[in-house]
């Protein structure tokens, strides 16, 4: 697979960066935006750094900011990202859907958290897989 590769979540601190970064790492032509940019995330860029990659330099950016870039695929998170995302590049735009719950979700336990970081980063890397 070839090609530009855009990830949209809504702040563009947890998901998209992951896929960012290790479609990178894949070889893939890959940037990440949100819904609105939000703050840098140290869990994210902490369980990155686990499998090799520094993420300490991602600056979050905001789909609108993206619309005027060609993409070969859009990977959204959310039902919502994706209709953001068809709303910005078109009914035809080759928007797909990998929903995928953000990993903090519910949960106060430190080892709970960074299990559900780690379990997201390993979804994203096994759908990565199917595309090459």
């Amino acid at each position: 697979m070839t090609g530009r590769l855009l990830f949209v979540c809504h702040l563009n601190m947890v998901r998209s960066p992951m896929a960012e970064g290790l479609a990178r790492r894949k070889g893939f032509e890959a940037v990440s935006c949100g819904l609105e940019p939000g703050e840098p995330d140290d869990l994210m860029m902490a369980v990155m750094r686990e499998v090799g990659i520094d993420m300490s330099g991602h600056d979050p950016k905001s789909l609108q900011s993206m619309a005027d870039e060609p993409f070969d695929r859009i990977i959204a998170f959310t039902d919502e990202t994706f209709a953001a995302s068809k709303a910005v590049f078109g009914p035809d735009a080759p928007v797909e859907l990998w929903s995928l719950p953000m990993p903090d979700s519910g949960s106060y336990d430190v080892r709970a958290v960074m299990d559900g970081y780690r379990a997201i980063r390993s979804v994203i890397a096994n759908r990565l897989d199917r595309l090459t």
